[in-house]
């Protein structure tokens, strides 16, 4: 018993005295806004067809994870870009507005479905 408890405080020791050379508690990791995972959802919201699947393709090629698409309820004139996360930076809209051009808003999501809502306007080109 006092063999294991004289093992155990130079286990402890070696521990105290060995690890902050091992490892480096000063440095935190910061995550960047574009290092998280974007869901996004598309609409088309234009009389072209499949305009909803292909630009769903397209992003999903450029690393956008892409929730859903289809139809939007509405036709819409000009393109519009949801951000429904970050309404002091639109950060997660200005991520997909590199992709697909577009007019920036802000709306809250009260159901937490995606970070950003894409409506393609007859303006999408």
């Amino acid at each position: 018993m006092l063999r294991a408890l004289w093992i155990g405080l130079i286990l402890l020791f070696s521990a105290v005295t060995v690890l902050p050379y091992v490892v480096d508690f000063s440095k935190k990791e910061k995550k960047s806004v574009t290092d998280e995972r974007l869901d996004v959802i598309v609409l088309n919201g234009t009389r072209r067809n499949r305009l909803a699947y292909s630009v769903s393709w397209y992003l999903r090629k450029k690393g956008i994870d892409v929730l859903y698409y289809g139809n939007a309820d509405t036709m819409y004139a000009q393109t519009l870009i949801i951000d429904r996360k970050d309404s002091v930076n639109l950060s997660n809209a200005k991520r997909v507005a590199r992709y697909v051009k577009g007019k920036l808003v802000y709306l809250p999501d009260t159901d937490n479905i995606a970070s950003v809502y894409v409506i393609l306007g007859r303006d999408y080109k």
